[in-house]
């Protein structure tokens, strides 16, 4: 009873009583999993086992990713506090300190971080790669400071974690 359902290959309970090896085989060659039907309806699904620990694998680096970012907007909220007055060069020093890649010019230039700012309501900022070679970004919401003499103070609203 083999066919193609939906690009994927179907085999009936009776043949896995049969000959579930073969289908195993499928799985293997065909590089999906197998659906299994009983009285036309999907009973199951069958993979090869290197098929199942490959989606293992990527289960668990998704949960470790998710604890990642929660960890680390949980550093964040330690060092920067929201709704405050806080300078760029503060802002930059402390992201930085967490693994992220400096958004200073030149030696203690930041005027790109406020033109994006002014221009987006954001600066965003790219976490340096690590072995994993996922990119996680956190953008930095807020606003140029109107109360501080200082050009170079901003107010942080939120700063919100993505992964790309």
């Amino acid at each position: 009873m083999k066919n193609k359902v939906k690009k994927n290959i179907a085999f009936s309970v009776t043949d896995v009583k049969q000959s579930p090896m073969t289908i195993f085989e499928t799985a293997k060659e065909t590089n999906s999993g197998v659906y299994i039907y009983n009285r036309k309806k999907v009973a199951g699904v069958m993979l090869s086992v290197e098929q199942y620990e490959s989606l293992i694998k990527k289960k668990m680096a998704g949960q470790g990713q998710e604890v990642k970012i929660t960890e680390l907007n949980q550093e964040i909220r330690q060092k920067i506090a929201f709704g405050s007055l806080i300078s760029t060069k503060n802002l930059d020093d402390q992201l930085v300190s967490l693994g992220f890649i400096t958004r200073k010019i030149e030696a203690d230039d930041y005027s790109e971080m406020m033109n994006e700012l002014n221009e987006t309501g954001k600066i965003e900022y790219q976490l340096q790669k690590k072995e994993d070679r996922t990119n996680i970004f956190a953008e930095v919401i807020g606003e140029q400071s109107n109360q501080s003499q200082l050009s170079d103070k901003i107010i942080v609203k939120k700063i919100h974690l993505k992964m790309d």
